[in-house]
C-alpha cells in the first residue's frame, strides 16, 4: 500500500476539472474525521489568503485526497472563514456524497427478489455516481413505506445486505473521469498489528455492568397493521423464553428478572419459529454481566515512518496490556478517527466490536497450579505412573486402531472396485442389453480406431470426451481459406499496380447495361506503390460506390476498402482492411446489411504469422513439428508436398533423441526401402542425413516413414523433423501448407442481427498457438417471448502438467413465465492417484467418513492414468417452483499407446437435486447406487440416509427406535440414568 502524497486538489464543482493543486508545505491545521457509522468524512485545513489557489476555495467546490487504502476521496466545500489577522482562510468540508440526498427522490414501493447490484443502480439512477464493486450477497427484498431520498435508500440497502460503502472517485489527467459507490464486506484489513502497552498503547479501562441480566427474555415484532408476532403458539402459550442456569444464578427470592427484545431486522416475512431463533441467540448475551472497553492508543506509524504500525480505516487489529490481572488481550476494530497529514502526533482513533482472548497457557497455568498444592511432593510419582499408564493404553489403542483402520480402507476399497469398475464395450454398433445408466461404456469403432468414448445417460449415448479435434479441423479449414484467398487477391492487386504507370485518371463507360466512372490517382516509384481508386456503377439493378486504397513499401502491404450497394433488396456495406508485413497477415472486416425489417452486422478480423521461407529451401514434410514419444519401432509415416523424385538429392533433419544403441532410421515405399540413418550431427540435439531418392511405388509419392532402429522396445522422442532438397541440412522450418494451419492465428468475429422477429448477437473469438486450441462462442438472443443467452469455451492446451482438453458450456433463458439457467462442463486431463496432506487434513477434521472414502478411491484408481470429467447442472424456476440439480461423472481410464486400448474403467456417478414448490421440500444426495433423501412437506418431514448425524440440543414429545448407544437419561440437573457398553448408572 503507497503512501498517499498528501496533495489536495481543487475541482471547479461545474465543470469537474481540476483547478488548483495545494502541496502539503501550503497548508496547515489540517484534521480528517471519519467514521465508519453512516460514513462520516469531514476535512479542515487552513491556508494562506492572497494565494492563487485560496482563490479557488469557494462554496460547493470540491476538494480531492487521496487516503491511505488508495481512494480519492472527493469532499464539497461546505464553509470557509477568513482570519484578517492571521491572513488565512480555514476551509470545512464533508464527503461530497452527502450531495447524493438532493439528487432525488426514492418513491414508496415494495421491491423483491433483487441483487445489491440492481438496489444500488436503482438509487443512483440519473445521477453521476455510479455502483462499483460489490460483493455478491444473494438476493433480497425490501419495502419503502414512505418518500425517502437516495442517500437514505443506499444505507438500507447495505443494511439489508450486511454490507459496508465507501465512496471515491477516479481522476485521469487534471478530469475526474468516475464517481463510484462500492459495496463491500467489511473495510479494512486485519494486520495483525498489536497495540501494546508501553508502546502505543496509552491505557485500557475495563467496564463490567449488570444491568442488562435478565433470565427470562420476551420477543415481539410488529406485524402488519396492528398485528404483533409473539413466540406464544409455539412455546406452550408463554411469551417468553427462560435460561435455568442463569435462573439459579440471578433469581431474587425465586422471580425471573424479564428482559424485552425486538430484533433489528429488515425481514418482511417474520415467522414465530424464526423469531424463537433470534430469541435464543439474543438471550445467551443477557445471561452474563456485560463488559466494555475504553482504549486510548496513540499512532506511531507515522510519527516515525513505521509503514507496518500504520492504522487504518475498519482495521482489526490487537491489544495487549499485560497491567491486568490475569493479562488482558484484546482484539478490537478501527471505527473512526482522526488524521493528520501534516502532524501526525494528531492522529487519534476510536475502537469498537472489542473480543475478548482467553490466554490459554494462563488458564492451563491455573489448573496445573491448583492440582499441585493437593499432591504436594507425591507430584513426581504420579507423573511417571500417569506417564506409564499413557504408554501401555495408547500402544494397545494404536495398534487396534491401525488393524481396524487397514480393515476398513481394505473393504471399502473392494467395494468401490466392485460396484464402479466396468467393462469398456468396443464395437461398431451402440450395446442394447445390459445398459446402466451413468455406468456403461462403448467405444465407438464406427470410424476406425482410436474410437469414440461414450456413456449411456439412461436415453442417448453421450460422448466422454469433448470433439476439439473435429472443431478445429473446421476451423483450420475456414481460417486457411480465407487466408490464402486474401494474400492471393492482395498479391494481384500489387501486380496489377505494378503494371500501371503513374498518373491521374478519370474514366467514363456508359452502355445499354449501365454506366461506371472510375477515378484513379497511382505512384509507383522505385517498387512502392500508392494507389488510390474512387468507383461509381450503375445498372438497373442499383447503385454500387467503392472507395480503395493500396500502399506497398518495402515489404509492408496495406489494402482498405469501403464499398456500398443498393438494390431494390436492400443496402449493403462493406468496410475491410488487409495489412501485410513480412511476418504478419491481419485482415478486419466490417459488414452492415440493411434489408426490409431486418439488419444484420458481421464485424470480423484473422490475425496470423507467416514465417517467411529461409534462404536455402523450404520444408517438404507436413505437420513437421508434431511432437512423439513412442516405444514402437515405426515412429510415424510422414506426407510430403510434393512427389519425391528418383535420383535427386534430398536432406532429412531431426531434432529428438534415442539410446545409445538405437538410431533413427527413413524408409520410402511404405517402409521397404531404406534410405539412410540420421546420425550425422547438426547442432545440439540434431542430426542429419543426405540421400538420393530410389524409385517410389504406386501411393508412396509422398510417404516417408521415420522408425526406432533397430530395437522396437527402446523409447524414442521426437521434437521435430524436416526434409530438404540438396545436400544441406537446415533448421526447421514449417511448410508454406503449414504456415497458417500450424501456426499462430487469431480469428474475432461479432454479429449482430435486428429484426422484427428480434435481436441476435453473437461474439465468437478462435485461437491457434503453440500452447493449443480455443474457442470462445457467446450469443444471446432476444425476442418478444424470452431472452436466451449462451456461453461456450472450448479448447485444448498443452502444458508442464500433460494435455488438457475442456469443453464448458452454458446457457441462461429467461421467459414470462419461467426462468432457466444450465452450465455444462466436459474435461480430459491426465491423472495421477496421489495424496495432498493439507487437504486430507482438512477432510480429516470434517468427516471421517469422507476421508476414508476418498482414500478408497485413489487406491481403487492408481492403474489409470487419464481421468474424464462431466459436469451437468441446472436451474429452473417456474410456476411449478425451483428446481435445481448438480450432477458430475467421473471417468478413469488408461491413454491409449501402443496400438493398444483400455479393456476396463472407473466410473463415479454423483448428482444432488433440489425441489421446492408450495407444497414442500425435496432434497436428495447420490453417489453411485448410494441415495440420502430429505423430504418435508407441512405435516411430514422424512431424512433418509445410511449415517445421520445431530449435532447439538435435541428436544422431542416422543422418540421410537431399534438400538440408542451410550444414552443418558435426564430427568433434572442432578438426577439422571447413564447406559453405556460396561454398566448402567443412576445418579440421584
Amino acid at each position: 500500500m503507497r503512501t498517499p502524497s498528501g496533495i489536495l486538489h481543487v475541482v471547479d464543482f461545474k465543470t469537474d476539472q481540476i483547478v488548483a493543486a495545494i502541496q502539503p508545505n501550503d497548508y496547515w491545521d489540517d484534521k480528517r474525521h471519519w467514521e465508519l457509522k453512516n460514513n462520516v468524512d469531514m476535512l479542515d485545513f487552513t491556508v494562506f489568503d492572497g494565494t492563487t489557489h485560496s482563490a479557488t476555495l469557494q462554496q460547493q467546490n470540491l476538494v480531492l485526497k487521496e487516503v491511505r487504502d488508495g481512494r480519492i476521496v472527493p469532499y464539497v466545500i461546505t464553509e470557509t472563514e477568513k482570519n484578517s489577522a492571521k491572513r488565512s482562510i480555514t476551509t470545512y468540508a464533508s464527503g461530497a456524497w452527502v450531495q447524493i440526498a438532493k439528487s432525488g427522490i426514492i418513491k414508496p414501493q415494495r421491491i423483491e427478489g433483487k441483487t445489491v447490484n440492481e438496489f444500488i443502480d436503482m438509487a443512483l439512477v440519473g445521477m453521476k455516481w455510479k455502483r462499483g464493486k460489490t460483493d455478491y450477497a444473494g438476493f433480497h427484498t425490501m419495502t419503502i413505506d414512505e418518500f425517502m431520498d437516495p442517500l437514505t435508500f443506499l444505507k438500507k440497502i447495505a443494511s439489508l445486505f450486511k454490507l459496508e460503502i465507501q465512496y471515491r472517485v477516479e481522476v485521469q489527467g487534471s478530469q475526474i473521469v468516475g464517481w463510484y459507490v462500492d459495496m463491500i464486506q467489511r473495510r479494512g484489513r486485519d494486520t495483525g498489528k498489536e497495540i501494546e502497552l508501553g508502546k502505543d498503547l496509552i491505557g485500557v479501562t475495563r467496564i463490567e455492568h449488570s444491568r442488562d441480566i435478565c433470565t427470562a427474555l420476551v420477543g415481539f415484532v410488529k406485524g402488519e397493521g396492528d398485528n404483533v408476532i409473539t413466540i406464544e403458539s409455539i412455546n406452550r402459550g408463554l411469551p417468553y423464553i427462560v435460561d435455568n442456569d442463569a435462573f439459579q444464578r440471578w433469581n431474587e427470592r425465586g422471580k425471573h428478572k424479564f428482559g424485552f427484545y425486538t430484533p433489528e431486522t429488515e425481514e418482511l416475512n417474520m415467522t414465530p419459529q424464526r423469531l424463537m431463533t433470534l430469541m435464543e441467540i439474543e438471550l445467551k448475551k443477557r445471561v452474563n454481566s456485560s463488559v466494555s472497553y475504553e482504549v486510548e492508543a496513540q499512532s506511531i506509524g507515522r510519527i516515525f515512518g513505521l509503514a507496518h504500525e500504520l492504522i487504518n480505516e475498519g482495521d482489526t487489529i490487537r491489544i495487549k496490556d499485560t497491567g491486568f490481572t490475569p493479562k488482558l488481550y484484546l482484539e478490537a476494530r478501527v471505527i473512526a478517527g482522526d488524521e493528520s497529514f501534516t502532524d501526525p502526533t494528531q492522529d487519534k482513533y476510536v475502537f469498537g466490536d472489542y473480543r475478548e482472548i482467553t490466554d490459554p497457557n494462563e488458564e492451563l497455568r491455573k489448573i496445573y497450579n491448583r492440582i499441585l498444592s493437593k499432591f504436594g511432593e507425591k507430584q513426581e510419582m504420579l507423573d511417571q505412573l500417569d506417564k506409564l499408564v499413557k504408554e501401555a493404553n495408547e500402544t494397545a489403542s494404536n495398534a487396534k486402531k491401525e488393524s481396524e483402520a487397514a480393515k476398513t480402507l481394505a473393504e471399502k476399497v473392494q467395494e468401490n472396485i466392485k460396484n464402479n469398475t466396468v467393462e469398456i464395450i468396443e464395437a461398431k454398433n451402440p450395446p442394447t442389453t445390459g445398459l446402466k445408466p451413468n455406468k456403461t461404456l462403448w467405444r465407438d469403432m464406427s470410424n476406425g480406431k482410436p474410437g469414440i468414448l461414450k456413456i449411456w445417460t439412461g436415453t442417448v449415448w453421450e460422448s466422454v470426451v469433448p470433439d476439439v479435434e473435429s472443431v478445429k479441423k473446421e476451423t483450420l479449414e475456414q481460417v486457411n481459406k480465407n487466408i490464402e484467398s486474401t494474400k492471393a487477391e492482395l498479391n494481384q492487386k500489387v501486380q496489377e499496380a505494378q503494371n500501371q504507370a503513374t498518373g491521374q485518371f478519370n474514366e467514363v463507360q456508359e452502355g445499354l447495361q449501365g454506366v461506371s466512372r472510375t477515378i484513379s490517382n497511382i505512384e509507383n516509384k522505385q517498387g512502392e506503390i500508392d494507389k488510390k481508386v474512387t468507383k461509381f456503377e450503375q445498372d438497373s439493378n442499383g447503385f454500387k460506390t467503392s472507395i480503395e486504397s493500396l500502399t506497398k513499401k518495402d515489404n509492408d502491404i496495406s489494402n482498405k476498402l469501403n464499398t456500398v450497394e443498393q438494390t431494390v433488396e436492400g443496402t449493403k456495406k462493406t468496410i475491410s482492411e488487409v495489412e501485410q508485413t513480412t511476418n504478419d497477415l491481419k485482415k478486419t472486416t466490417t459488414e452492415v446489411k440493411e434489408q426490409a425489417g431486418k439488419i444484420s452486422e458481421k464485424l470480423t478480423t484473422v490475425e496470423t504469422k507467416v514465417n517467411s521461407d529461409k534462404a536455402g529451401g523450404r520444408n517438404l514434410l507436413l505437420d513437421s513439428n508434431a511432437k512423439y514419444e513412442k516405444t514402437d519401432y515405426l515412429i510415424n509415416v510422414f506426407s510430403l508436398t510434393e512427389n519425391f523424385v528418383a535420383g535427386e538429392e534430398y536432406t532429412f533433419v531431426i531434432k529428438g533423441s534415442v539410446p545409445a544403441s538405437q538410431k533413427f532410421g527413413i524408409w520410402m515405399n511404405g517402409g521397404s526401402s531404406n534410405v539412410g540413418y540420421a546420425t550425422s550431427v547438426y547442432a545440439n540435439g540434431v542430426t542429419y542425413v543426405t540421400f538420393k531418392a530410389v524409385a517410389v511405388t504406386s501411393g508412396n509419392e509422398r510417404k516417408l516413414s521415420l522408425y526406432n532402429f533397430p530395437s522396437n522396445t527402446t523409447k524414442a522422442i521426437v521434437e521435430w523433423v524436416a526434409l530438404y532438397k540438396g545436400n544441406k541440412p537446415q533448421d526447421w522450418t514449417p511448410a508454406p501448407e503449414n504456415q497458417v494451419t500450424n501456426d499462430e492465428f487469431t480469428k474475432k468475429t461479432t454479429e449482430i442481427e435486428k429484426s422484427v422477429d428480434g435481436v441476435t448477437n453473437t461474439v465468437s473469438k478462435v485461437k491457434n498457438s503453440q500452447d493449443g486450441f480455443e474457442k470462445r462462442m457467446t450469443t444471446v438472443e432476444q425476442t418478444a417471448t424470452g431472452l436466451s443467452s449462451t456461453v461456450g469455451n472450448l479448447n485444448n492446451v498443452v502444458s508442464d502438467q500433460g494435455k488438457k482438453l475442456t469443453d464448458a458450456n452454458t446457457k441462461i433463458e429467461q421467459q414470462a413465465t419461467a426462468i432457466g439457467a444450465k452450465v455444462e462442463l466436459k474435461q480430459v486431463e491426465n491423472y495421477v492417484a496421489g495424496f495432498k496432506i493439507p487437504e486430507l487434513k482438512q477432510t480429516v477434521d470434517k468427516n471421517k467418513q469422507d476421508l476414508l472414502g476418498e482414500l478408497a478411491n485413489k487406491l481403487a484408481t492408481e492403474q489409470f492414468n487419464q481421468k474424464m470429467t462431466m459436469i451437468d447442472n441446472r436451474f429452473t424456476i417456474n410456476e411449478e417452483g425451483i428446481n435445481a440439480a448438480a450432477k458430475k461423472k467421473e471417468v478413469y481410464t488408461i491413454e491409449q499407446a501402443n496400438g493398444q486400448f483400455a479393456k476396463d474403467s472407473y466410473v463415479r456417478d454423483m448428482e444432488t437435486r433440489l425441489q421446492l414448490t408450495e407444497k414442500g421440500v425435496s432434497l436428495s444426495v447420490k453417489e453411485n447406487d448410494v441415495i440420502a433423501a430429505f423430504n418435508m412437506s407441512k405435516e411430514n418431514i422424512t431424512l433418509n440416509a445410511n449415517r445421520i448425524n445431530l449435532v447439538g440440543f435435541i428436544t422431542a414429545n416422543h422418540i421410537k427406535g431399534q438400538v440408542l448407544e451410550g444414552v443418558t437419561l435426564k430427568t433434572s440437573g442432578n438426577r439422571f440414568v447413564e447406559i453405556n457398553k460396561q454398566d448402567m448408572k443412576i445418579f440421584d
